[in-house]
Parts: C-alpha cells; structure tokens; sequence
C-alpha cells in the first residue's frame, strides 16, 4: 500500500510546472487594463515629462539574454512621441495612424481635441468607415483652414524657439552655435537647423500657452536679450556723450533686429528714433512687463483668428466673436472693475479723497454717457447739414467675399483667403483713403461720421453719413463706387461663378455688374425719417443695445441688445475703432469746456450755499433780466426754492472780451455741439484755424522707462492759457478691513508649510513667502467671510501646495506656486503664487453644425453658391503687436 505522502507526491509532479515568467504573464493577463485610466491633463503631463525624459543623456541598460523571459506575449510596440490626442486615436483605431496624423499632428492640441472625442465616439458606435468619413467632411476643410492661419504666425517665438535661443545664448563653450558671440554678423539664429539637430520635445505655440507660460517665456527672452545687449557692450568704449548716444543706437538696432526675426512690433517702430528716446526704447525691449503684455495680446489675437479658421465664429455658432473670447473678454471687465472698486482717488495738496468708481461713472468710460455724446455730436452734425443746405448720404461699405470666412446660412467659404477682421479693416481703410484722396484733388469738401461693425463671421464693414452740396452728390457716387469695386471686380458680373460649370451655364447671361454686395449708396430724405434716426440704431447696438427692445438680428437671428456683448468683446480683441467723425473741431476742446463750466458752476454754488436769504433774493433779482414773461417774487419762494432757480439759470463765461469764445464755451455747456462747431470755424476748419485750441503739459521722464508723458492740462482761447486741471490726484488702495483671527490663520497655515519636514523643495525666503502668502489670502478671501476655508482645501493640501502640486477652489480656478528660477546670466525670478482661470468651453454649437443644411464643417460643397452678406441686414484703438 503506497503512503499519502506519496501519492501526493505524484500527483504534484503531473501537474505542468509554471517558471516565474509564466506566472507573472498569467497575472498580466488577469489585470483589468481598462480600468486604469488618467485624466487628459494627467496624460499631458506624463507626456511631456516622457518627451524631456527621451531629450535627456538617459541609457536604457539592455537586460541580458539569460534574463530573457524564456516565453512571454508578444505586444505591438507604441510609435514614439505620441502626443495625448494622438495616443487616444491609437488606441481606437491602430490601423490607420499615419493618416489620422496628418491632420491632427500640425494642428494645436486645444483645437484637435473636440475631433479626437467626437471620432472615438463614432468609431467605437458607429464603426471604423463611419469614423473616417467624419475627419474627411469635418476635419480636412477646417485643417487647411487653421494651416493657412498658422502661416500668417510662424516667425513668432515658440517654446522650443526660445529654449533653443536661450541655450544658444548660455553656451559659451560652443561659439559655432552662438550667433550672439559674432559681432560681424546680424543678430540671427537658424531655428530651422537647430530644430534638426534637437532631441524631441514637444514645443507649444503661443496660442497654446497659459497664463504663467507667457510670464515664463516674456522672462526667458528678455533675459536672452539682456545677455545679448552684453555681448554686444564689451568692446565698445566710449569716451564723449556722443559716442555713447552712436553705441546705444547700434546696440537698440541689433536688438530690434533679433525682435522682429520673432514678428514681434518693437517699440520704435511707429516713432522716430532719438538720443533722447534710445534708452527708453532699450529700457522696453528689457522690460518682463513689456513682454509680457505684448506676448498676452497676441496670444488673444492668435486664438481668436484660429477660432475663426475653425468656424467657431458664425451666426450658427458665436456671432461676432468666439465664446471663449466673450468669457475672457467678461473676465477682464469684472477684473477691471473690481480694481475700479477698490481704489480711491487722492489729492496731493488736500488731502480729498473720493471713491474711483464714482468719477468712472461720470467719464466716458460709462457706455450710457459716451452713447449720449455720439448721439449729441450726430444730432450736432445734421443740423450743420441743414443750416448750410447740404444733402446727408448713406454709405454703406464692405470687403469682397474672400475676406469673409462663413456663410450665414452656414458652411465654409472654399476661397477665404485666411484674412483676419483686423486685415479687412486695413483694406476697409486703404479703399476709404483713395476715396478721400480723390475728392480732395476734386474740391468736394464733406464732412460726417462713420460706424464700422462685423459681420456674423466677424468681418467688419462700415456704414458712414456724410453731407456734402447738393451739385456735388453725383460725383460723390462715382467716386465711392468706382474705388469700392476696384478689388476682385470681376465677381460682381452676373456671369462670374466660381464653379466651372455653373460659370458656363452664365456665359450667356448679359448685363452691368450688380456693386450693392459691395457697396451701397442712399439719400437722406428728411420726409421719411432725419439722417440721426438712421444712425442712432447703429450707435446704440454697437455701444450697450439701449432701446432696442425685443429686436431681432435678421443676420444672427438672435437678440440685439444681448449681442451687444458680442461686439465689445470683437472690438477690444482686434483693435477696431467703431466710431470716427470726420470735419469739425476736436472732441477733447469740447470736453475740456464743458469739464470748465462745471468747475465754475460747482464754485459758485459753493458760494450760493454759503448766502444768507438777502443775498439769495439779490443774485436771484440779478438773474432775472435774462429772462422773459412773469417771474415768482422772491418773497413768496423758500429758500431751497430760490437756490433750484439760481441753479437752473447758471451760465458759465469765460473771461475774455470775445463774444465768439464766450458763445462756443455756452454752447458746449448746453451740449450744443452745432454752436461748438460753428463757434469754432465750422465744418470745415482747418487745424491752424481754429478758435480754441488743446493745451498740453509735457512732463519730462515720468514713465516707468523714463519717456516724456504729454497730459492735458486745459485749452487756449484768444491766446490766453485757461487751466481746466487744478488738481493732481494719486491712486490709492482702500485700506483693507479684514478680520484678524482669519489672518493669523492663514499665516499659520504657510507657516505650518514652511516648517514641515514632509516638504521636498526649499523654503522661500522671507520676501517671497509672505508675497505668497498675501496673494494666498487675497484669493481664499471670499472663503474666509463665509465662515473658512473650501471644503477641498485643508492643512495637507496647503503642504501639497507648498510641494508643487496645483489645488483647485473652484470648477474654473486652480492655484499653484511657481518656484524661484535662476538663470546662468544671473537673472533670479522670486516665487510666485499663479491663480489660473479654465472656463468650461461650451461647444454644444458644434453639434447645430453638424445637421444644420448646409453644414459650415461641410461648407465647400460645389452646389452651393456664395452669398454674400445683405447689407440690408444687421439691423483702431489698442496698439497692434504684431510686424
């Protein structure tokens, strides 16, 4: 009889024997994969992690073969420098890679990612055929669109441009890379070699880029310039003020040469260069700030001309502007006025103070008070028209259909020529010009005002009144028309048809060329409404949607008043000025009499106030040989009465003999902008020839890159100076009324941080720690008056924060600490709290693209004809960064 043990034995050596190998692949197999999943911004960063990872000198150590696994699974190996949104259309469809990446790998992640979900979406239900036909209607059309724009932006300065710059610029143990070390050479650096000789790594455009990103890259390239300005002043000496004047000149030149390889404006290139103002240029050029305003307006631009390759602009999706320039465009207002909010202005001399949100409400910052002036200045305008017998015209003037990017009905245009609202501009101006030009070598003298709004797409045309004489209206029309339709004239025609077959089918179709989808000319005619009705429409919609009501935009479909919105958000993003008007006297002249006269009127109610009843009654009786008919006696009237009436009959003079100056400084007072003009010489006066005339106060070094600053500081009027600005006001923060114990808190808290021996990086030094604890404070505030800290935020995650991790408040804000750089040139950037801000796009437009008919993502369709946009419908101010 055999034992157990055995038969035990036996049995155990039947059974098949698994080596370690076996068993650690038998264990891979069971492991749930789909189960481990990363957020998008997680992948990200494991990317980009990966990609410095790979550029680095790292040695894979090969294991030998005797450690080889004797069997193992065979797995398909992952192409490399697979960015996030590629990854993600590898893992659903591994077959057809290459062809997915030549329309996502060009194009920036931020853009690409709503095609990248909508495919896995339809792959995955719908199947691989369905998927890829998605990408070829969708997707190839907007990917030649956004490649055209890109072209337009690709001498600007890159992350990995600026990596490569700046490692050019540190290398001293290389001078064949290092451009900056040859002083017989242009400042120039060959990117396009260097990018070949470089180890992959993911580089990002500046559309990409956040917030603390451009501070990062505004830092790194005035640090390149600083080291290169050094360079350059190492073997230049000088011994008189004139030789340094010539090496500061040379100096700024190579310098702008270097900005302008990056398509970035520099300072001078508007200004004539000076001895006086080369330093101050210099000074910009190595200013962080400077940079770094310039880099954030172009990022806006940038993003918000790509939003328009992509269609995001559209009456089917944003009219005017896209939503994520309306929602920054929003954020930068409650910004601003929060800030408005929280300062006070203070008198040197007095000591007053009075709240900044008060006198902003009473400039022309107020949308109300600056529509209530153009439509004085309008009003202004035609009854000089009527007093000197002129006949008011109606102009009407656009771009032709290449410069427009979507239909209204919906759908691409196949032939936009990539030009963003800011070009149509510039052209709108160019044709004005040679309008303006060829009435002036004419004689037709004409003065108005001229609107330009956009488009649904954004494209801006202008709608002018103007007035000229009766005999000259003729010429008028010619001349505007004929210059209107001198560009791409040729699709006016009724046989013009950009499809080869339906222009055919034209040929024999005879008859003038139709200019209205150009332009459009039109009589004011007072029997149907006055030229200020005309224009008052346009005026109001453009500045805040005042009075417009319930009406409906034919060309958006969507409420006027609610799109007002739309069109500030457009004419902040591309610098366009709305309203212009053209003859007559300055607008600030105007200002500055009326700012007098309530100067006056206010002193001398101050002095009325001040009066016992007697002396009320007298200025009373004083006041009445003005006026006519039955006055109430001054005995039966209270002396709040007295003081309303005294009040009313105010008028300012000016303290002068003339009778001309004393009429115009009355007529500004009563917002008689006819009798302001008139007084002053008329519509048509020249400069030189005026009655009153702006003066200004220079003073010397007074900005922060010491340059001249020019303010003004009253008006001259029969060669006398009349001062209108007694008072010099500083800006001052409110002092802070916040409850200590929640402050102590806070500090305890970035104390306990600080202190903690968990903490893997260095302490900040005193400085930098209570800056970082300020700004702490400032953002976790609202918290704090409700009783604490967000329920997310504790004392670990406040050590998280201090360790690098990013915390978030709230669905959009997010915070972290940006750790102190230090540069080999010796340039040292201090740590820094970073709040960044993520609204949530809302893209739900993309799908009314998709079965609206036809479809702007489909919209070269050779069946459908161009329209363009009825004129009938639609019912330069910032400084531009880019060379």
């Amino acid at each position: 009889m055999k034992s157990t043990y055995a038969s035990k034995k036996n049995r155990r050596s039947q059974q098949k024997v698994q080596t370690s190998g076996e068993r650690l692949i038998s264990w891979y197999q069971d492991v749930d994969i789909s189960s481990i999943e990363f957020n998008e911004q997680q992948q990200e960063r494991s990317h980009e992690a990966f990609l410095e990872w790979v550029g680095g000198e790292q040695v894979v150590t090969p294991i030998p073969d005797n450690l080889v696994l004797s069997s193992r699974q065979v797995f398909e190996r992952e192409p490399e420098n697979l960015s996030v949104v590629e990854r993600k259309l590898y893992e659903v469809n591994p077959a057809d890679r290459e062809w997915l990446s030549e329309h996502f790998a060009e194009l920036p992640h931020y853009l690409t990612k709503y095609f990248a979900n909508r495919y896995v979406s339809i792959f995955k239900k719908q199947g691989r055929f369905v998927a890829n036909t998605f990408i070829r209607e969708k997707m190839v059309p907007a990917h030649r669109r956004v490649l055209l724009v890109l072209e337009q932006y690709k001498q600007l300065p890159t992350t990995s441009k600026v990596a490569l710059l700046s490692d050019a610029v540190d290398d001293d143990s290389k001078p064949q890379q290092n451009n900056f070390e040859q002083a017989d050479q242009q400042a120039s650096f060959d990117f396009d070699q260097a990018e070949k000789n470089r180890k992959p790594v993911r580089s990002k455009i500046i559309a990409e880029l956040v917030e603390d990103e451009l501070r990062q890259m505004a830092f790194k390239i005035v640090s390149i310039l600083i080291r290169y300005q050094t360079v350059l002043t190492q073997t230049i000496e000088c011994e008189t003020e004139n030789g340094e004047n010539i090496a500061a000149l040379m100096v700024y030149k190579q310098c702008v040469s270097l900005v302008r390889s990056f398509g970035v404006k520099t300072p001078s290139d508007d200004k004539k260069i000076t001895p006086e103002n080369i330093m101050s240029f210099i000074s910009k050029l190595s200013c962080e700030k400077w940079w770094f305003r310039r880099l954030k307006r172009i990022r806006k631009i940038m993003r918000e001309h790509l939003a328009i390759a992509m269609g995001q602009v559209s009456a089917k999706a944003s009219p005017y502007a896209s939503w994520d320039c309306i929602q920054e465009h929003k954020v930068q207002q409650k910004k601003n006025w929060d800030f408005i909010q929280g300062q006070l202005l203070r008198e040197e001399t007095t000591g007053e103070e009075v709240e900044m949100e008060d006198m902003v409400l009473k400039s022309m910052s107020n949308p109300a008070i600056r529509r209530h002036e153009l439509m004085v200045r309008c009003r202004g305008c035609e009854d000089i028209g009527n007093e000197l017998g002129l006949q008011g015209l109606f102009l009407t003037l656009t771009t032709p259909s290449k410069y427009h990017n979507s239909y209204k009905k919906g759908g691409f245009i196949p032939h936009w020529n990539g030009a963003s609202p800011r070009e149509a501009q510039t052209y709108l101006n160019k044709v004005w010009q040679r309008v303006r030009a060829k009435l002036g070598r004419d004689e037709i003298r004409w003065f108005g005002i001229r609107v330009a709004e956009p488009h649904h797409d954004g494209t801006p045309h202008w709608h002018l009144l103007i007035w000229v004489k009766p005999e000259h209206v003729a010429k008028v029309r010619d001349v505007f028309i004929r210059y209107a339709v001198v560009e791409d004239k040729e699709e006016l025609y009724p046989f013009f048809d950009r499809n080869a077959k339906r222009a055919a089918k034209k040929q024999s179709i005879q008859g003038p060329f139709n200019y209205q989808p150009r332009c459009d000319f039109g009589y004011i005619d007072p029997e149907k409404g006055t030229a200020t009705g005309y224009i008052a429409k346009y005026i109001s919609k453009n500045v805040d949607g005042y009075a417009m009501g319930e009406e409906v935009s034919k060309e958006t479909g969507q409420s006027v008043q609610a799109m007002a919105k739309n069109v500030n958000a457009w004419k902040s993003r591309w610098g366009i000025r709305q309203f212009q008007f053209f003859g007559g006297a300055p607008v600030t002249t105007y200002r500055e009499l009326r700012r007098l006269a309530s100067q006056n009127k206010k002193a001398f109610m101050e002095y009325v106030f001040k009066q016992e009843r007697e002396e009320l009654a007298s200025i009373y009786l004083m006041s009445l040989y003005r006026l006519v008919g039955p006055f109430k006696p001054a005995h039966v009237m209270t002396n709040a009465e007295l003081v309303a009436v005294i009040a009313e009959n105010y008028e300012a003079r000016a303290s002068t003999n003339q009778v001309n100056v004393a009429g115009t400084m009355k007529a500004a007072d009563h917002g008689n902008w006819q009798g302001y003009i008139m007084g002053q010489g008329g519509p048509f006066v020249k400069r030189e020839d005026l009655l009153i005339t702006n003066s200004y106060e220079v003073l010397p070094f007074a900005s922060s890159h010491g340059e001249d600053v020019r303010k003004i500081e009253g008006f001259v009027a029969a060669g006398e100076l009349v001062k209108t600005r007694l008072k010099t006001w500083q800006i001052v923060t409110k002092t802070e009324k916040s409850d200590e114990a929640e402050a102590g808190a806070f500090d305890l808290a970035l104390s306990g941080i600080s202190d903690s021996s968990r903490s893997s990086v260095n302490n900040c030094t005193l400085p930098q720690k209570v800056q970082v604890s300020d700004q702490l404070k400032r953002l976790l505030e609202p918290y704090s008056v409700g009783g604490g800290l967000p329920p997310n935020i504790d004392s670990s995650a406040l050590i998280a924060l201090q360790q690098g991790s990013s915390i978030r408040i709230d669905d959009e804000t997010s915070i972290r600490i940006r750790p102190a750089e230090h540069l080999p040139c010796g340039t040292v950037r201090t740590a820094q709290l970073v709040e960044e801000y993520q609204p949530k796009p809302d893209l739900s437009w993309l799908d009314e693209f998709e079965v609206k008919q036809p479809e702007p993502l489909t919209g070269e369709d050779d069946d459908y004809e161009y329209e363009q946009p009825n004129l009938s419908f639609f019912s330069e101010i910032a400084e531009w960064p880019l060379v």
